[in-house]
């Protein structure tokens, strides 16, 4: 292969930042170039359907399943990775954070089902609640590892953008530091570290505060700013102030075509 035959046009995204700063609504901006196909972990797909209407959005080419456990992921990953082409609007993973939660979740109740069976002791018990054990984050850590290879394998083979959507929270400030570090949510921070790695677009989210209380500006930044990680390899703007204007239509797109035309 040649770097000159690389194409941009099926772009890997993480789009990161903490709860309710338009990352799904953004995400849903790409349907303006076909069908997507939503893993809905979140489960609160009636969010976007205002933008949706506002955006003139086909609501019938927006497919999704509401997923509780990993394993039903999984097994839709499996029959994507053999049909997917037509989601050239994207395939979206609506949340790594929630995604994650699901695979605890599946190894404990698998855990608790299968010492009831026995008659054994379910595990540890916190107020008499059965809560994971070190060796369930292995889980967490395996799961999210093969859905990130099977959507790189997706993305790769079927020529189609890939979105992940999560979300973070503040760890505070390293001495002489004026910014706020945050990371991503998942139980371990391993996982949550690698994802950011095979993707070729990370963006952050944020709201800059407006004067009037109650007021402000929703931003997407492409570059790092403390330890909010953020690239972007077709040239986005360092910050974009976007609000209600699509990230796909305003942005992505342009920037898509001018990285074509150069090469």
């Amino acid at each position: 292969m040649k770097l000159s035959d690389v194409k941009v046009d099926t772009p890997f995204i993480l789009l990161k930042g903490e709860p309710g700063l338009r990352k799904s609504t953004q995400a849903l901006s790409f349907a303006e170039a076909g069908p997507q196909y939503w893993f809905s972990f979140d489960r609160k797909m009636s969010g976007i359907l205002i933008p949706a209407r506002k955006w003139g959005i086909d609501l019938s080419t927006i497919e999704y399943d509401d997923y509780d456990d990993w394993q039903k992921a999984a097994l839709k990953l499996e029959q994507l990775s053999m049909n997917a082409k037509k989601y050239t609007g994207g395939i979206i993973v609506d949340s790594v954070t929630t995604m994650a939660d699901a695979a605890l979740r599946q190894t404990l109740k698998l855990k608790i089902g299968s010492t009831r069976a026995s008659g054994a002791k379910a595990g540890k018990l916190v107020g008499g609640i059965a809560v994971n054990e070190i060796e369930d984050y292995n889980a967490e850590a395996g799961a999210i590892n093969e859905m990130m290879a099977l959507l790189k394998d997706i993305n790769s083979f079927h020529k189609v953008p890939v979105i992940l959507i999560a979300h973070v929270f503040e760890t505070g400030q390293k001495p002489g530091q004026s910014t706020t570090n945050r990371r991503i949510v998942t139980a371990g921070k391993a996982p949550a570290a690698k994802i950011p790695a095979v993707c070729t677009e990370v963006i952050h989210f944020n709201l800059k505060p407006g004067v009037v209380a109650g007021s402000g500006t929703y931003v997407m930044v492409t570059e790092n700013n403390g330890d909010d990680f953020a690239r972007t390899s077709i040239g986005l703007p360092k910050e974009m102030e976007f609000n209600d204007q699509s990230l796909y239509r305003t942005w992505f797109k342009p920037a898509m075509d001018r990285m074509m035309e150069t090469k």
